[in-house]
C-alpha cells in the first residue's frame, strides 16, 4: 500500500468509525471500507466495535463475495448475527429450568426419593426371572418439537436488506457477553440467565443461550452447558452463525463425556441438508452411529464414507465400516479397511486411535478364524500389545485357534493360562474354563477334565443364583428398573459386593449401558460442582433452578441405565446358563471316554504308559527355554506360558 493509499484508508476509516455514533453501520459501508483499501483487520475491529447485528442471507453473501469481501470478514459479521429471521416465539415456559414445584406432595417411595436427594455422590463408578429384552427408549427428553428447516415458511422470513439498518444488541445482552469474554464467567451465567427469564428479548434468546451454554461449560457444567446450546440448536439455521458453533460444542461435550445420546437425539431432528461444514463430518459420524446401533448397516455405511481423512473421527468411522463389510460377507474388503486402520496414522486420541488400532487386529483374525486359516488367526492375535486392554480377549480367541489347529494345545493352554492369572481378576471370560477342559479333553487327560469343570460349577454357579436372585423383583414388576440401577451402583448400595469385580467390568463395557451410566456420573459431577460455588451463585435463580433440572435428568439417565443394566445381567445370566449345559455335555463325555481309556488298557495291559505315575521336573526343547511354572505369575511371563507335556491319547 503507499502512502497516499494509507491515508486515505486511515481517514476513511476514522469518518466511518466516528459516523458510527450517529448512525448505523450497514453492508454498504463495509463494502465501501473494502474498495477504498482498509485492511481486513481494521474492518474486522470496526464490526466488532459497533453494535449492530447481521444476519446474512445467501444473496447477501454472494453480493460480498462478489465485492471481493474475505471470508474472514464474512465470518465477522456472521458472528454478531442475532434472531432476526427467526419465524416462532420462545420456547422458554416449556424448556427453561424453573423452580421446583413444591406444592405436589412427593409419592415416590422412599428408595425414589433418595434418588432426588442431593446430599452427596450418589452414583460410584463400578468396575469389575424372564429373559427377555427391555427395549431403551430412545427419546427421554420431554420436547418432541421439530427443527424448522430452511424456507420452510417463505411467507414469515424475509431477505434483510443490505443497506438497511439492523437491530443493536441491547446493552444488558452486551454487558453480559462482555463479562463472558473477560473470564468472568460466574457473572455473565448469572445475567444471561436473568435475561432468558425475563422473556424482554425473544429475538436475542439464541444469543443469549449460546453465551449462557458457553459460560456453564467454562464453569465445569458440561451437561447443563449442553443443554442450552441444544436450545439454539433446535430453532435450526434461523439463529444464523450460533447455529454452528452451537452444534461444535454439541460435539466438544459428547466427546468429552464419552456419551453421545445428547448429541444423537439432536441430530437426528435435524436435516443433514443443515449439517455446517464446520461439523458436518462430526455429525455424519454419530448419524452411523446411530444408524448402526439399529442395524441399519446401509445408511450406516453412507455417513460413515461421508467423513474425511482429517476428521478426529474418521478411524473410528473406517472401524465401523470395516465391522458392517464383514457382517455383510465381504470379508476381503472387511480385511482391507482393517489393515488399513493398523497401518496408517490418524488425527484423534491417541489411547482411542491405539484401541481401534487393537480391535482391528481382532477383527482381521477373526476373519481369518472364519475361513479356518488358524495359524493365521493365532499369529494376528498375538501381534496385540501385551497388557492393553483388549489383550485377554485376543489371548482367549488365540486360545481357541490354537485349539482348533493340529498338535497346538500346548499353545492353548498357555494362553489360557495367561488368563487365569491374577493380573486378569476383572476381565470376564467364564468360557475360558470350558474351553481349558475341552483341551484336556481332546488330550485324553480326564482327571484334568473333571477338575476343571468341578472347578468352573464351583465358581460360576453363586454368580448364576446372584444374577437370578438381584433380578427377580425387577422383572416381576415388583420394582422399577431403575431402582436395580441404584440397588448396584448407589455410594449407599451394599449388594454390589454379592457379584465380583469382573461382572461390573463386563457390564461397563456394554455401550448401552456405558452411555446412560457416563452421563448420571456426569450429572453427579455438576451437584458437586453446584455446591462447591460461591453462595452468592449458588444460592441465586440459576444455582436453585440447575439443580432440579439436573436431578430431573439424572432420574431420566438413571432409568435408561436401569433398563441396560437389567438387558446386560440377563445376558451375562443366559451365557452362564449356556456353558452350564456345555460343562454337563462335556462331563458325559468324560464318564464315556474314561470308561473306553481304561476298558482299552485292561484288554491290552502293553497298551498302558510305562512312565505312568513318573514325575519329571524338567525338560528340554530347542525352540523355547523351559522354566517349570510353580503357581507363581510373573507379569512379564504373561503370554509365554506352554504346556510341554504330551498327552494320554493313544494311536
Amino acid at each position: 500500500m503507499t502512502r497516499r493509499q494509507l491515508l486515505v484508508s486511515l481517514l476513511c476509516c476514522a469518518t466511518l468509525l466516528v459516523a458510527s455514533v450517529a448512525q448505523a453501520l450497514t453492508l454498504d459501508d463495509v463494502k465501501q471500507m473494502h474498495q477504498v483499501g482498509v485492511p481486513d483487520s481494521i474492518i474486522i475491529s470496526t464490526i466488532e466495535s459497533a453494535e449492530e447485528t447481521f444476519n446474512l442471507g445467501a444473496q447477501d453473501i454472494i453480493d460480498l463475495k462478489k465485492a471481493g469481501i474475505s471470508d474472514a470478514v464474512i465470518e465477522a459479521l456472521q458472528s454478531t448475527a442475532g434472531n432476526v429471521t427467526r419465524t416462532a416465539p420462545g420456547r422458554r415456559d416449556t424448556q427453561a429450568p424453573k423452580q421446583p414445584d413444591t406444592s405436589q406432595p412427593d409419592s415416590r417411595s422412599g428408595s425414589q426419593q433418595a434418588d432426588e436427594d442431593d446430599d452427596g455422590s450418589m452414583i460410584r463408578r463400578r468396575r469389575g426371572g424372564d429373559s427377555r429384552r427391555r427395549a431403551v427408549p430412545e427419546e427421554e427428553d420431554e420436547d418432541d418439537s421439530l427443527i424448522r428447516r430452511r424456507g420452510r415458511d417463505k411467507k414469515t422470513t424475509k431477505k434483510p436488506s443490505s443497506s438497511a439498518k439492523v437491530q443493536r444488541t441491547p446493552k444488558k445482552i452486551k454487558s453480559a457477553i462482555a463479562n463472558y469474554k473477560e473470564k468472568k464467567f460466574l457473572t455473565a451465567s448469572l445475567k444471561l440467565y436473568r435475561l432468558a427469564e425475563s422473556g424482554k428479548y425473544p429475538e436475542f434468546e439464541a444469543k443469549i443461550n449460546y453465551y449462557l451454554g458457553g459460560s456453564l461449560e467454562k464453569i465445569g457444567l458440561l451437561h447443563s452447558a449442553q443443554y442450552y446450546f441444544q436450545e439454539v440448536v433446535k430453532e435450526g439455521p434461523s439463529t444464523g452463525a450460533l447455529f454452528a458453533p452451537s452444534l461444535a460444542k454439541m460435539v466438544s461435550i459428547s466427546d468429552k463425556t464419552k456419551d453421545p445420546i445428547y448429541l444423537i437425539r439432536t441430530i437426528d431432528k435435524i436435516s443433514p441438508e443443515d449439517y455446517p461444514g464446520k461439523v458436518k463430518d462430526d455429525l455424519y459420524y454419530y448419524q452411523g452411529v446411530r444408524n448402526f446401533g439399529k442395524k441399519d448397516y446401509k445408511q450406516a455405511e453412507r455417513n460413515f464414507s461421508k467423513l474425511s481423512r482429517s476428521n478426529s473421527h474418521f478411524v473410528q468411522a473406517r472401524y465401523h465400516l470395516g465391522v458392517i463389510y464383514n457382517a455383510q460377507n465381504r470379508r476381503e474388503k472387511s480385511f482391507k479397511v482393517f489393515a488399513d486402520i493398523i497401518n496408517r496414522d490418524f488425527r484423534g486420541d491417541p489411547e482411542t486411535i491405539a484401541s481401534i488400532k487393537q480391535l482391528s487386529f481382532i477383527n482381521m483374525a477373526r476373519i481369518r478364524y472364519g475361513v479356518q486359516q488358524y495359524s493365521k488367526a493365532a499369529k494376528l492375535y498375538e501381534r496385540l500389545p501385551r497388557m492393553t486392554g483388549n489383550w485377554p480377549t485376543a489371548l482367549y480367541e488365540a486360545a481357541w485357534a490354537h485349539f482348533m489347529s493340529e498338535n497346538k494345545e500346548s499353545r492353548a493352554l498357555g494362553q489360557l493360562l495367561t488368563i487365569h492369572s491374577p493380573f486378569f481378576r476383572k476381565v470376564w471370560l467364564p468360557e475360558a474354563r470350558i474351553l481349558e477342559a475341552l483341551t484336556f479333553y481332546k488330550m485324553c487327560e480326564y482327571e484334568h477334565v473333571e477338575d476343571l469343570l468341578d472347578r468352573f460349577k464351583s465358581d460360576y454357579t453363586p454368580v448364576q443364583a446372584t444374577i437370578d436372585d438381584l433380578l427377580a423383583p425387577y422383572t416381576s414388576g415388583e420394582k422399577p428398573l431403575k431402582e436395580l440401577y441404584l440397588a448396584l451402583y448407589s455410594t449407599e448400595s451394599t449388594d454390589y459386593r454379592r457379584l465380583p469385580p469382573a461382572v461390573f467390568a463386563q457390564i461397563e463395557s456394554n455401550r448401552g449401558f456405558g452411555g446412560p451410566h457416563n452421563r448420571v456420573l456426569q450429572i453427579e459431577k455438576e451437584l458437586r460442582r453446584i455446591r462447591q460455588l460461591k453462595p452468592q451463585w449458588r444460592d441465586s435463580e440459576i444455582g436453585r433452578a440447575l439443580v432440579p433440572l439436573l436431578r430431573k435428568q439424572r432420574s431420566i439417565y438413571t432409568r435408561i441405565a436401569g433398563i441396560a443394566l437389567a438387558n446386560e445381567l440377563d445376558r451375562i445370566r443366559a451365557g452362564l446358563e449356556t456353558l452350564m449345559g456345555q460343562e454337563a455335555l462335556i462331563r458325559f463325555e468324560v464318564v464315556s471316554g474314561e470308561y473306553q481309556k481304561y476298558q482299552s488298557r485292561f484288554r491290552n495291559p502293553e497298551a498302558a504308559d510305562v512312565n505312568e505315575g513318573v514325575e519329571f521336573d524338567f525338560a528340554t526343547n530347542p525352540e523355547v527355554i523351559y522354566w517349570p511354572f510353580n503357581d507363581e505369575y510373573w507379569e512379564d511371563e504373561l503370554g509365554y506360558y506352554e504346556r510341554d507335556e504330551p498327552g494320554d491319547c493313544k494311536e
